[in-house]
């Protein structure tokens, strides 16, 4: 019958839900390394027992309990001479089974390069050049933050800077008419680009323009029960790991963005997690920018 597709997910889903058990059955042949360096080793040549057993330097119990294993479920074919070979279905789930894995190693790397890239650009955002200074321990602190319930304001702008202003005013002329700036410590405000301006690596600058804006979101968070207009939207953040430094002024933030991407990139425990990069506004009410105390969070995953 050959190679068979299936007509829609809904098909494929169907058929998965009427076959678990023999599925499953299925993925336990492959659920031991040593089945899988069978299937690897036969992969090329037909090979005799002994020239496993030597191979693979395992004990010959175990090797002939793997194999029978595989002949089983008709991966493995076993010829009278104690030949074995692997077969059409052995050779067509090594197959699948390795393409499914580097697939996913591919865009593992692929989100990873998207995360640098991120990290650069919020860096690059504030700043030229950063300097190259020595970070003490002290500075970064590993927070987990909890789950949110939190009130979202977004803008887009056609210069840097234009839409943070414009989400800013959104935020403030909403939060502070129902007083939640009053308790900075219960209601927190979080920022972020949404999405990221364009920056051109050849050139060595941003591309923000009418044609080409970028986008900030405000957040502050409120309690289950809080009742919002219905033209705000609400959103339910869940809990994420991160590495925080503090800075001091807009002016800062490139520098400190930089610092905490070297911490990261020089971290035996932890990786670049995947959520929300957050600018926490430590004093909301502060209108000088230069004087603004933040607290910024780059999302963690232990490795």
């Amino acid at each position: 019958m050959g190679k068979m597709s299936f007509s829609s997910k809904e098909a494929l889903k169907l058929f998965v839900l009427e076959s678990l058990e023999e599925i499953t059955n299925l993925h336990k042949a492959l659920d031991h390394p040593t089945r899988l360096e069978i299937l690897a080793r036969l992969l090329v040549e037909d090979k005799e027992f002994k020239d496993l057993l030597d191979e693979m330097d395992i004990q010959k119990t175990t090797l002939a309990n793997h194999l029978n294993m595989l002949v089983d479920y008709a991966l493995v074919e076993r010829e009278n001479r104690g030949c074995y070979s692997i077969s059409v279905d052995g050779e067509d789930l090594f197959q699948a089974s390795a393409k499914v894995f580097l697939d996913i190693k591919v865009r593992d790397q692929e989100r990873q390069e998207a995360l640098r890239m991120r990290y650069e650009t919020i860096i690059k955002k504030y700043t030229v050049s950063g300097s190259e200074k020595e970070m003490a321990k002290d500075e970064f602190r590993i927070v987990k933050l909890p789950a949110m319930r939190v009130a979202s304001f977004h803008a887009m702008g056609e210069f840097l800077g234009d839409p943070e202003t414009k989400a800013g005013k959104k935020i403030y002329a909403w939060a502070n008419s129902k007083g939640l700036y009053e308790n900075k410590e219960k209601h927190k405000i979080f920022g972020f680009n949404n999405p990221d301006p364009k920056f051109d690596h050849d050139k060595g600058e941003f591309i923000v323009s009418k044609d080409n804006p970028y986008g900030y979101e405000f957040w502050i968070t409120i309690d289950e029960g809080f009742e919002v207009d219905d033209d705000v939207v609400v959103k339910n953040i869940p809990e994420g790991l991160y590495v925080v430094k503090g800075c001091f002024g807009i002016q800062e933030l490139g520098d400190a963005w930089k610092e905490l991407y070297m911490w990261i990139k020089n971290n035996d425990k932890y990786d670049f997690g995947e959520h929300q990069c957050l600018e926490h506004n430590l004093n909301p009410l502060e209108q000088d920018g230069n004087k603004l105390p933040f607290d910024l969070y780059l999302p963690i995953k232990e490795k």
